[in-house]
């Protein structure tokens, strides 16, 4: 089993999705990430939503993303492009039903071709494991509003991406464990990983994410040094003192 690490800069692909969801226009420049020199458990560093939600594929010679797109993604881009929280969480309320994982990976030949795994093959090598080490496969058929957003998408990524656009699967978990709980909660303490098998020449590659995310957190501060924190953090790494769990 291997762990993969989280890539600074920005995959062109977040700007395109919002773009077509939200009516907001994204860059055109695109941004290659740098491979990471050891695989290690992804924590996030950064309070931008899109560095928190995306992890950069770096796995042998295979490269691509994960994204895990978490409800309030969608409230967040639709502040920024001007809209109203509260009428766009009714609006895709539905989605809410969902833990949602964008994903594509190619692996690339020494002479720089892309040989692209599949959706079909994705959405049967790509499972989410909750905090409790419970695994859930992707639904395999779709409806209503999630159905709507994969056919969107589809086509528009195909047009704007080629053959990485064709290859992009959004896939489509459970979003309550069986205890209950939440898998992912972008807004509560926790964890789960997104995970690949046999799909990279390994049994399984894992995505980690610790949650509350930053970005969606209320700003809490140290209260020696007085910079801003990570949400998931308990104690300030830097001058080792507790943190208060209120923000």
């Amino acid at each position: 089993m291997r762990f993969a690490r989280s890539s600074c800069p920005l995959l062109w692909i977040v700007c395109l999705l919002i773009s077509s969801c939200l009516g907001q226009t994204g860059p055109s420049d695109k941004k290659t990430p740098s491979a990471p020199s050891t695989p290690v458990v992804h924590t996030t560093d950064d309070v931008n939503v899109l560095r928190e939600t995306q992890l950069a594929i770096q796995v042998n010679d295979y490269t691509g993303v994960v994204w895990w797109i978490p409800f309030e993604f969608w409230v967040d881009s639709a502040v920024k492009n001007g809209g109203s929280p509260e009428k766009t969480r009714e609006r895709l309320k539905a989605l809410n039903d969902y833990t949602i994982v964008g994903i594509f990976t190619a692996k690339v030949s020494s002479l720089g071709s892309f040989d692209y795994v599949s959706p079909v093959d994705l959405q049967k090598e790509t499972f989410i494991r909750d905090s409790e080490g419970q695994e859930y496969p992707a639904f395999a058929d779709l409806t209503g509003d999630a159905k709507s957003l994969a056919d969107v998408m589809k086509p528009m990524l195909s047009n704007a991406m080629g053959r990485a656009g064709e290859n992009f699967a959004m896939l489509f978990f459970p979003a309550v464990k069986k205890s209950g709980k939440r898998v992912a909660d972008e807004k509560s303490k926790g964890s789960f990983s997104v995970v690949l098998k046999n799909t990279m020449g390994e049994p399984e590659t894992v995505f980690q994410w610790t949650t509350p995310l930053t970005s969606f957190s209320a700003p809490r501060y140290c209260p020696v040094g007085k910079e801003r924190v990570r949400a998931d953090w308990d104690y300030c790494p830097r001058h080792g003192v507790k943190l208060d769990p209120n923000p």
